[in-house]
Formats: C-alpha cells, sequence, structure tokens
C-alpha cells in the first residue's frame, strides 16, 4: 500500500486522497509529512480543503499500532490542530471504513460527510491505549459522555446512519463513493455551505455534546462506578471524557497526552500492541502465494472421523458450504455425526442457531464409506490419524493437481500435500520450499474463509509449533513435580499469571520443595522461550510473532502477557539465558540453546530479529 498522498486543486477546492494506510497505521511518516505540507501556505482564493481516503478492504481497519517512526514529523496532534486552523474551512467525505488515525483525523475537520455504507471505529482501548490525537475531547464534545465512553471503550463500528443522529457525522451524501456522482455532491454541499457563510465550526469548537452538563457527568460517574480500579485503561478515559467538560479545550487535549503517553509505557499495552502486530502479519498471504487466484471452494471433503474435524464441519456449513464426510468405519462415521448434531442442538438452545438454519445445514452436509465421493469436492482434509491409507492418501494427492489436500497426524505427507496442524483459531500448515503455489494459495484462502488464523511453517513437522511449544511447557511442569514443587503451588502460580489449570497429578516419594510463584512462572516461560528459539534456528517458525501468535490463539496464553518470546525480550534475554544456565542441571528443557548467544548480541533479542522482517 502506498505511503502517498494525492493532492491536486479543482476550482476553489484542494483535493486531499489518502492512501488506506500502511503496516497497521493509518498514517505512516511519509503521509503526515505530505498530510502537513498539504495544509500549509493556501492559496488567499481557496475556498475549502476536502480530504478523502481511497477504498480499502471491507472491514474497518483495526487501532493504529506504535512505531518507531511516530517521533518524526507532526504527530497526530499537530495534524489535528492543522486541519483545524487551517486558512479556510476543510471537510472529509467519508465513502468506506476509517478507524485509527483517520477516524481521528474525521473529528477535527469543520464537516464530515459520508454515503451510507461509510462506518467509524475507535478502537484504541483494544491495544490497552487511548488515542493521542484529542479525540476524547472532540468526541466528546460532539455526542456527549454517554455516547463518547461507548465508543472509546468498546471499539465500536458505527454505521452513517447511526453517525449521523448522534451527531458523529453532518451529512450523508447518496452514492456508493466509487463514483463521480458522488464526489460531485459533496462539493456541490461545500459550496453550499460557503456561499451561505454557514461552515460548520471545527471539532474543539463544537460543544453539543456539552449542553447537558449534569447529564455528562452522570454518564461520567456511572461508567467509573462500574470501572474496576486495575483497568488502567478505561479509567484514562473515564478522565479524559470528564475532562472535556472540566477543562479548557488547550488543557483537556494536554492531559489526554499526558494518559496516553503513560498507557503507551505499559507493560499491558505493550504486549497487547505486541499480540495485534502478530496478527496483522498473520493475516498477511505469504509473498509466494500473491500472484495465484485460489480456486473457490462450494464443497468440502474430509476424509476420516478425527474429532478435531467436528469443529471444521460446523463452520463449513454455517458459511454455507456443502460437506462430504467420508469414512470407512461406520461406528466412528455415526459417532462424529453425533457430536456434530450434538453442537447444534446445543447452539439452537443458546439460540445462536434457528431449527431452519441447522436444517439447512443438515441437509448439505453429506456422510458416506467409499472414497470416490471426494471427486466431486473442491477441497479435501484427511485425518491420517483416523487410519486412512498412506497408498490412498497418495492416489488422491495426485488425482486433484491444483486443489488442495490438507493432511493431519503423523503420516508421512506426500509430495504436492501439506500438513495441516489445528489448534484453537489457529491452523499451522507446511509450506516447505518449493511447495505448488495454486493448491497453497487455495489452502490458505479457504481457512481464513473459516475464521482460522493460518500460519506458514518452515518444516512438515507433525507436531507445529503449538505441539512443540506445548512439551515444552509439559516437560518443566513435570521437571518441577519432579524437584518437588507441590500441584497446588504450581496451578496457583499459574493460574494467578492468567493461565486456565493445568490438570497435574503429584508424584510419590518426593521431597517436598517450596518455590516462589515468580519463580515457578518464570521456569515455565523459560522453557517456552528455550523451544521458542529452537523452533526460530531450525526454521520451522519463520517469525517471533508467529510463536507468540501460536501460543495466544491456540494455546490460552494470556493475551494480554504477549506470548512467551514477548515475556522474554521483558525479562531480557540476559537475563533469561543467566536463569536457564542456573537451572540447565535440573532438567533438559533448561538447557540454553546456543542461538540464546546470538540472540543477546542483537541487544534487543526476539524483538530485533521481527523488526528485522
Amino acid at each position: 500500500m502506498t505511503e502517498d498522498i494525492k493532492t491536486y486543486r479543482e476550482g476553489a477546492v484542494k483535493h486531499m486522497v489518502l492512501g488506506p494506510g500502511v503496516e497497521g497505521r493509518s498514517l505512516g511518516h511519509v503521509q503526515r509529512l505530505v498530510f502537513a505540507a498539504g495544509l500549509k501556505d493556501l492559496p488567499p482564493d481557496l475556498e475549502a480543503v476536502l480530504i478523502r481516503w481511497t477504498a480499502g478492504g471491507p472491514s474497518v481497519p483495526g487501532p493504529d499500532l506504535p512505531h518507531a517512526d511516530d517521533c518524526k514529523g507532526p504527530d497526530l496532534r499537530a495534524l489535528c490542530h492543522m486541519i483545524e486552523t487551517a486558512s479556510c474551512p476543510v471537510f472529509v467525505l467519508i465513502t468506506g471504513a476509517i478507524g485509527g488515525a483517520a477516524a481521528e483525523l474525521a473529528l477535527a475537520a469543520h464537516g464530515r460527510m459520508a454515503t451510507p455504507s461509510a462506518r467509524m471505529q475507535f478502537a484504541s482501548a483494544k491495544l490497552g491505549l487511548i488515542p493521542s490525537g484529542g479525540t476524547t475531547q472532540r468526541l466528546s464534545r460532539l455526542v456527549g459522555a454517554e455516547e463518547a465512553l461507548r465508543l472509546l471503550s468498546t471499539g465500536t463500528v458505527v454505521g452513517a446512519g447511526e453517525a449521523l443522529a448522534m451527531g458523529l457525522i453532518d451529512e450523508v451524501i447518496e452514492g456508493d463513493g466509487d463514483d463521480g456522482a458522488t464526489l460531485s455532491a459533496a462539493l456541490a454541499r461545500i459550496a453550499a455551505h460557503v456561499a451561505a457563510g454557514a461552515v460548520p465550526p471545527p471539532g474543539l469548537a463544537r460543544g453539543a455534546g456539552l449542553r447537558d452538563g449534569r447529564a455528562f457527568l452522570a454518564a461520567v460517574a456511572a461508567m467509573r462506578a462500574k470501572t474496576a480500579p486495575e483497568d488502567a485503561c478505561q479509567s484514562a478515559l473515564i478522565d479524559c471524557v470528564e475532562a472535556a467538560m472540566l477543562l479548557p479545550p488547550d488543557q483537556g487535549l494536554e492531559f489526554e497526552r499526558s494518559l496516553a503517553a503513560d498507557l503507551a509505557a505499559a507493560p499491558r499495552s505493550q504486549a497487547l500492541c505486541h499480540i495485534h502486530r502478530a496478527e496483522a502479519r498473520g493475516a498477511k498471504i505469504p509473498a509466494a502465494l500473491r500472484d495465484f487466484s485460489p480456486a473457490p471452494v462450494r464443497r468440502l471433503g474430509v476424509w476420516g472421523a478425527a474429532p478435531a474435524f467436528a469443529g471444521v464441519v460446523l463452520t463449513a456449513l454455517s458459511c454455507g458450504l456443502g460437506v462430504t464426510m467420508v469414512e470407512g468405519d461406520k461406528p466412528r462415521l455415526v459417532s462424529l455425526l453425533k457430536a456434530i448434531a450434538a453442537r447444534q442442538e446445543a447452539a439452537v438452545t443458546a439460540g445462536r442457531l434457528t431449527a431452519v438454519q441447522r436444517d439447512a445445514d443438515w441437509a448439505r452436509l453429506q456422510a458416506v464409506t467409499e472414497s470416490g465421493a471426494l471427486e466431486t469436492t473442491d477441497f479435501v482434509l484427511v485425518a491420517a490419524e483416523a487410519q486412512v491409507p498412506p497408498a490412498q492418501i497418495a492416489a488422491l494427492v495426485a488425482q486433484r493437481k491444483g486443489r488442495a489436500v490438507l493432511i493431519t497426524g503423523r503420516a508421512e505427507v506426500p509430495s504436492g500435500a501439506f500438513r495441516l496442524i489445528l489448534n484453537g483459531r489457529v491452523a499451522e500448515i507446511a509450506l516447505p520450499p518449493g511447495a505448488p503455489a495454486q493448491p497453497a494459495a487455495q489452502a490458505f484462502s479457504f481457512l481464513r474463509q473459516l475464521g482460522l488464523t493460518v500460519l506458514p511453517v518452515g518444516v512438515q513437522s507433525p507436531a507445529g509449533i503449538a505441539g512443540r511449544l506445548g512439551a515444552a511447557g509439559a516437560g518443566a511442569l513435570r521437571a518441577m513435580l519432579a524437584m518437588g514443587v507441590t500441584v497446588e503451588a504450581i496451578v496457583g502460580a499459574l493460574s494467578a499469571f492468567g493461565l486456565r489449570p493445568p490438570t497435574l497429578a503429584g508424584l510419590e516419594g518426593v521431597t517436598p520443595r517450596a518455590m516462589p510463584p515468580e519463580e515457578i512462572v518464570n521456569r515455565w516461560l523459560g522453557a517456552l522461550a528455550n523451544e521458542g528459539a529452537r523452533l526460530l534456528s531450525a526454521g520451522m517458525a519463520q517469525s517471533p510473532l508467529d510463536i507468540d501468535l501460536v501460543a495466544v490463539a491456540g494455546m490460552g496464553f494470556p493475551r494480554d502477557k504477549g506470548g512467551p518470546l514477548h515475556q522474554a525480550d521483558q525479562r531480557g534475554l540476559m537475563v533469561v539465558r543467566r536463569d536457564l544456565t542456573l537451572w540447565a542441571d535440573e532438567g533438559e528443557v533448561w538447557k540454553p540453546l546456543p542461538a540464546w548467544d546470538a540472540l543477546v548480541s542483537l541487544g534487543r533479542g526476539f524483538a530485533a530479529a521481527a523488526s528485522r522482517e
């Protein structure tokens, strides 16, 4: 995506057309410089500036991630100030989905116009952050405390109709945003405002949301009463919104800036930003596959009644796809069908699925015992652990050139197929050098259609990243039990860290050993980080971000802790290496790898490796 901003003049209006942003940002360093230059030294005969965005994807962009170049050039707060103090009025036209800095800039404008399909979102709180460009002050002045707190704390996506009703935008312009008629209508509205001398005031000069002071402060008090004291982000949002009523605008902006800086430095926010960055990486198609158009999938084939496939089948049915299930062993086939039916009934009882939808889904499900039925499917998953003969798997792959075949389990994967490891909402696909690109592109596209995070791995390992990490963590727990640490101590320490309590059994005849909760957690994290270093060295994991994403999305690692490699960076790799060296004689899982020396020499450890990508 380009960082350029297209600027041109048409009559008395200057147009500024912004690209959709780069690398998790609405505005990169270059964009900020060009944007600022576009608002300086405007000609005296200019009547207005119109800012709009080129079309992005169908979903609202997530919150902006902090980047190292944020300190270069004008920051977002300065750009918003430039909009409000420009020598002529600045309007924005929102024709698609905007979030992050784009949404913050829109609030500073004199007038906000949108097409019916436009959407806005303020989602900084999802990263444990608050906006830094003045949004808490401008939004509160526009829509009042109750709506401002709702939008800021939940990251709710607001459509054009709702935005108009609450005062977030000023006008809805009919059109789809891509035709000249929409732009002409927007320019006509600007001309009418200018001609009538009725240009709306900029964001900080608005005050509709402050008119009822009692209701404003009551909404603040109500939100504060139900906010946990330890929720620093929510407390900061409440304080900033309250400041919009109690402080002059300049002081309110400075108050927001100060709290935003404090939160950005907090460990929780840094961990959430780290995982958001990992998710952004995980959403990308591998470079080798970007030039291939994946074949569509209308019917999924499933060969082998593996229990793990029940969720895949249900998700595929919910997406409107047909599913053909093949299993030569009738009792196993019936068992899987019963499991699928039970989960459907539970969804109907919970109101997540209607009886009509259930019946329609079931009608698209075909269960047979002969593998020939797979010939009519577009995509096949094979459960090798369900005793599907290897020779038959190889024959299937040979028949389906250009169409993806994914293999689960520990069986050998024939050439042309891919190993699949499903864990939580993460799907790992082995994508070794020379892998056939067309079926690989289909595999990535289809699994993402099912709502899974798809990560390429470089080695065809049956365990995958998730299995290897899980084994390392389990090995650390067994070693501590053998050392005499009690089950209660281990469960208590890991639960306090934010993990689901593990199921453990104590060992007989072991002398009890007291161990502080912090050491228990650090030993477990150290084993995971050591295995993570091994995965990177072997080329199985392509990035430290992938390892942390698997831990969080696939293994239940606390999201606000950022993953085991992020935790290692936070402690310092020299400290982690020292600990591993001290514990090495107490368990193989803690013997530090030679890779630690190279990581320490980078100075920033795993984060440095990720930043070079």
